[in-house]
């Protein structure tokens, strides 16, 4: 089966600059806009949706983002701590330096998405689908990818300690450049993974298999 061709966030040339504070209190979508240093917390529980936009600096920490919807979307040193965004639509999205220890995605669509040297933490994405995302230096130890669907995934100098993948189908994942001692999986479900030689040696004493160390 052919691999999807990641494409990158499509941005206009000239986006309209905006603050925090010009942002209505029932947003429609936030279309062709660029905002810095921007708090948009007195937006949660609202049906945000963004297009054809960057967010440098802001904070969504906390925030209720249940159901949004994030298109062509930039996000550079954006907080996104604890945020609960269940049920999300994310396509075509880049976060850049982004933290987003404890946020959760359970339940979303996730198309076409790139992490770098991103702060994951304890984020969850459980029985949600990931088509041609990437994991590109970023720390997503304790994360939770229970009962996900992969398809095209790269991982690259990730950090996965103890991130649980259980009920996931891991054929055709990379963890070969990813760094971690242990990983929740379903024996099941991990065939077809590509793995290092020291990460095979990790699963098979965590199987119960006995290694024969050669004199």
């Amino acid at each position: 089966m052919k691999k999807a061709v990641f494409q990158k966030p499509k941005l206009s040339a000239h986006r309209e600059k905006l603050r925090a504070e010009q942002i209505p209190a029932d947003p429609e979508t936030l279309r062709g806009v660029d905002m810095e240093s921007g708090d948009l917390r007195f937006t949660s529980g609202m049906q945000l949706s963004t297009d054809d936009a960057v967010f440098t600096d802001c904070t969504f920490a906390e925030m209720d983002l249940s159901g949004a919807s994030f298109v062509d979307t930039v996000f550079e040193r954006c907080d996104f701590s604890n945020v609960k965004g269940g049920h999300a639509d994310l396509l075509r999205c880049e976060f850049r330096n982004c933290k987003l220890t404890g946020a959760n995605f359970d339940h979303s669509v996730v198309k076409h998405v790139r992490f770098e040297e991103c702060d994951a933490r304890y984020s969850g994405f459980s029985f949600s689908k990931l088509q041609a995302v990437q994991l590109a230096d970023s720390q997503f130890s304790e994360s939770d990818f229970y009962e996900c669907v992969l398809k095209d995934v790269k991982l690259t100098r990730t950090q996965l300690e103890n991130a649980n993948f259980r009920e996931t189908d891991l054929a055709g994942v990379n963890l070969a450049g990813c760094t971690f001692e242990r990983l929740e999986v379903t024996p099941s479900k991990i065939s077809a993974c590509t793995v290092s030689k020291e990460q095979a040696i990790g699963f098979a004493r965590m199987f119960g298999l006995l290694i024969h160390e050669e004199s």
